[in-house]
Formats: structure tokens, C-alpha cells, sequence
């Protein structure tokens, strides 16, 4: 009796520890912070004169969520935002600034994007062999006095095959980093057809060109 009493207790202490492990295992932490650069998107550029503010909002955006089994998630695009839209500037206007602070302008106006809300998923969550990571953004279009014109919404994706990355943070990564060059190839190829930039593009388009003919 006191044989089989004590593989009782001995087995009690093994399975403890294995839920203990699981429950562990089920609480990891991903963390992920974006990083790195970005291409200049080769597009005939704009004759727009933009000034593009990067809030603070925009700047320190970061995701979080947790994850039933899967454990707490962190995503930081915001760390990334600043190199993301100044190479994005460079190929889409002839000039541009950016600035911290809607305010009036000497620029034809100011752009202010808005990042509304972030999604991703993993291949362990959709049994794909895919990390997914969906960004969508808003872009506030503001003429010189800093009066808004209306918006623009530009929603992005990007994936990552999981054969190709070790774990999650390595796929969550190259997943938003793909969702951020997919804004900046999209933003280039249709802001100028979107309805309201057509209106705030076209005055000033207008403009440019008098000044250019009044002074030759």
C-alpha cells in the first residue's frame, strides 16, 4: 500500500508539471519592433508641394493583443513610420517636409496619415503556411490653412511564408514590413486618381504652373 501510495503522489507531481509547462508555454511573450529601410517607389512624381505630418499618435503605434493559447502579442510600426514615409516622399513629390504638427503652410498642403487599425494572424491560428499581418490607413488632406479637405482610406497587407522564418516574430516581421512597402507601392500608384486628392491636386497643380509661366 504505502508502494503504490507513493507512485500516486509521484505521479500527481508529474502531470503538475506538465500543466504547469503548458500553461508556460501558452503565456509567451512576441515582441515585435520594425525596423530597416524602404524603396523609393519609381513613380513619376507629383508636382504637389506636400507637407507631411507624422503624429506622435502615428510614430509610437504599436498593436497588442493576446491570443487564446497563443500568448500576448506586441506590433511596432510605428518605429517605423518616419523612414517609411520619407522614402515614400521622395518618389511620389517634387518637394515635401515632414513635420510633427498640422499647422498653415507655405506648401500647396499638408497629408497627415492615420494608421486605424492593425490585424495579423498566424499559420498556428489559420493552419496556413502564412503570418498575415493587415494594416489599414487613413490619409487627412488639409489645404495651406490647415482646413480639412477630406480623407483618403488605403488599406495594406503583407505575408510571410513560414518556411521561410524560424518563429513568430521573425514571420510577424517580414509580414508588416511587407504591409508597409504594399501601402507605399499603392499610395504611389493611385493617390493621384483618388477623388479628394484629385481636388486638392488639381488647384495646385494649377497654381505651380502660373507661377512657372509668370516667371519666364
Amino acid at each position: 500500500m504505502r508502494h503504490n501510495k507513493a507512485n500516486l503522489t509521484g505521479g500527481l507531481s508529474t502531470w503538475s508539471l506538465l500543466v504547469m509547462a503548458l500553461l508556460s508555454s501558452g503565456c509567451a511573450s512576441t515582441r515585435v519592433e520594425l525596423s530597416g529601410d524602404f524603396p523609393v517607389p519609381l513613380v513619376a512624381p507629383s508636382p504637389t508641394r506636400v507637407a507631411i505630418v507624422l503624429s506622435p499618435e502615428l510614430l509610437n503605434y504599436v498593436h497588442t493583443e493576446t491570443l487564446a493559447r497563443g500568448g500576448d502579442y506586441s506590433i511596432n510600426v510605428g518605429a517605423a513610420q518616419k523612414l517609411l514615409f520619407q522614402r515614400l516622399a521622395q518618389g511620389a513629390f517634387d518637394d515635401y517636409e515632414l513635420t510633427t504638427q498640422l499647422a498653415a503652410t507655405s506648401y500647396d498642403g499638408s497629408l497627415v496619415p492615420v494608421i486605424e487599425d492593425l490585424q495579423f494572424s498566424t499559420p498556428a491560428q489559420t493552419r496556413t503556411d502564412y503570418y498575415e499581418v493587415w494594416i489599414r490607413y487613413r490619409f487627412d488632406i488639409y489645404d495651406q490653412t490647415a482646413t480639412k479637405l477630406g480623407s483618403w482610406d488605403l488599406p495594406a497587407y503583407g505575408k510571410a511564408n513560414v518556411a521561410n522564418h524560424g518563429n513568430d516574430n521573425q514571420g510577424l516581421y517580414a509580414a508588416a514590413i511587407a504591409a508597409c512597402r504594399d501601402m507605399a507601392a499603392m499610395f504611389s500608384l493611385n493617390f493621384s486618381s483618388a477623388q479628394t486628392a484629385n481636388q486638392w491636386l488639381q488647384p495646385a497643380t494649377t497654381t505651380n504652373a502660373t507661377q512657372g509661366g509668370s516667371g519666364s
